[in-house]
């Protein structure tokens, strides 16, 4: 035969077992005479409220995920009430990047929104990329040309000729002379991404 507990310490034995193993601040049940006893329907309220609350702001949630300061952290959110401005400063990065002819705007690019990225960068060499408008390379640009001449603008001049509706693009490592809207992905050649756009 098997020895009967009291009520009062299986109460008590059951309390030892939830605060240990269900954590400081969870809601806690207790038990009377092998019935539980729901948790009091205030704390479950309040649970209800912040889902609710969340759902309403998840736009506000998501573009405070995707939008991340110069530094790869997170944005801090803007206290409202108080009109305070966050020193941080908003950048964004051209989805995909494109470079084009002088006739293609300049600015952040989206699939939407076909801009050429005036913030390039090559990830090769680590020079920003310079571009002038109404522009080509001549035929006999060579590595060396650009290794020896970049950035400054009157040495390269040597080797550009005027050409109406086209964009000469280079870094210390690569060229292009680019007349129509082109995605950098489809050339394979090309080390270019965007640096991020300030806002």
């Amino acid at each position: 035969m098997g020895t009967s507990v009291p009520d009062d310490d299986l109460d008590q034995l059951l309390d030892e077992v939830e605060t240990k193993y269900c954590g400081p601040g969870a809601p806690r049940a207790s038990y009377r005479a092998g019935e539980r006893v729901k948790p009091e329907p205030s704390s479950a309220g309040n649970v209800l409220v912040k889902a609710s609350n969340d759902d309403e702001n998840i736009d506000d949630l998501i573009e405070d995920i995707l939008n991340v300061n110069c530094d790869g952290e997170m944005k801090e959110k803007q206290n409202k009430s108080a009109n305070q401005h966050s020193s941080h400063v908003r950048c964004k990065k051209c989805c995909p990047a494109y470079v084009g002819g002088s006739d293609v705007l300049l600015g952040l690019g989206t699939n939407i929104y076909k801009r050429a990225c005036d913030q390039l960068r090559c990830t090769v060499c680590d020079f920003k990329i310079v571009l002038f408008d109404d522009y080509k390379w001549e035929a006999s640009c060579d590595y060396l040309f650009f290794r020896n001449n970049m950035p400054e603008l009157s040495k390269l001049q040597s080797k550009m000729i005027k050409k109406k509706g086209t964009r000469a693009y280079a870094c210390q490592c690569s060229w292009r002379s680019v007349q129509n809207l082109m995605d950098l992905r489809e050339d394979q050649q090309l080390h270019w991404v965007c640096g991020k756009h300030l806002e």
